[in-house]
């Protein structure tokens, strides 16, 4: 008897993005004009999940639910609480968990992650509208560059329509960062079933 309760116990800590991933996934790709850095900066995929909020996720961390982040080497998973308790300027609410399911291309200019829609649900049923955006930070937490013209634009995010959409492919194509290693030219999202 013992023995059923340490193993409900251990599987009951494993659930969540650490997991095994089943289900609907989505496939983000986060394309740079030159390769990822171990050092300077700091990688995130956000997302909104949460039809209230009128704007997507922006790149001063305001309306994220969730997030991938990638620095030092190492992907991360996290989750922002709801409203009114959500960071603004990156304050650490929750730290992020070790993250197994992303990975630097060989040319080391693509970030890629697979994220399944049961671990973005923030209700009841998942939203069926999904926005993205891509930013690159300093070591300081400042915006270097995000989808849109920049780090300052407050629409440049992506919104993938689980209705209608499988497939969407980003371009950036402005030369909004000094540094080609933080400068965002693209990406996509897709939806997969493994």
């Amino acid at each position: 008897m013992r023995t059923v309760a340490v193993a409900a116990l251990v599987a009951l800590v494993l659930a969540g993005p650490a997991s095994g991933q089943v289900g609907t996934q989505l496939i983000v790709t986060m394309n740079l004009a030159g390769p990822v850095k171990l050092t300077g900066g700091s990688y995130y995929i956000a997302f909104t999940i949460d039809d209230s909020i009128l704007t997507g996720p922006q790149s001063d961390s305001s309306n994220w639910t969730h997030y991938v982040l990638y620095r030092q080497g190492r992907f991360f998973f996290g989750r922002v609480p709801p409203a009114p308790f959500r960071p603004f300027g990156f304050e650490a609410i929750r730290p992020p968990t070790p993250y197994p399911y992303g990975e630097v291309s060989s040319d080391r200019r693509s970030l890629r992650v697979r994220v399944a829609l049961a671990d973005l649900q923030t209700g009841p049923t998942l939203s069926l509208k999904i926005k993205v955006n891509f930013v690159t930070v300093d070591e300081n937490l400042h915006a270097i560059d995000a989808l849109g013209a920049g780090a300052t634009d407050r629409f440049g995010f992506v919104t993938l329509d689980l209705r209608r959409q499988t497939n969407v492919v980003v371009t950036n194509p402005a030369r909004d960062s000094l540094d080609p290693s933080f400068h965002i030219i693209g990406g996509s999202i897709e939806t997969a079933i493994p």
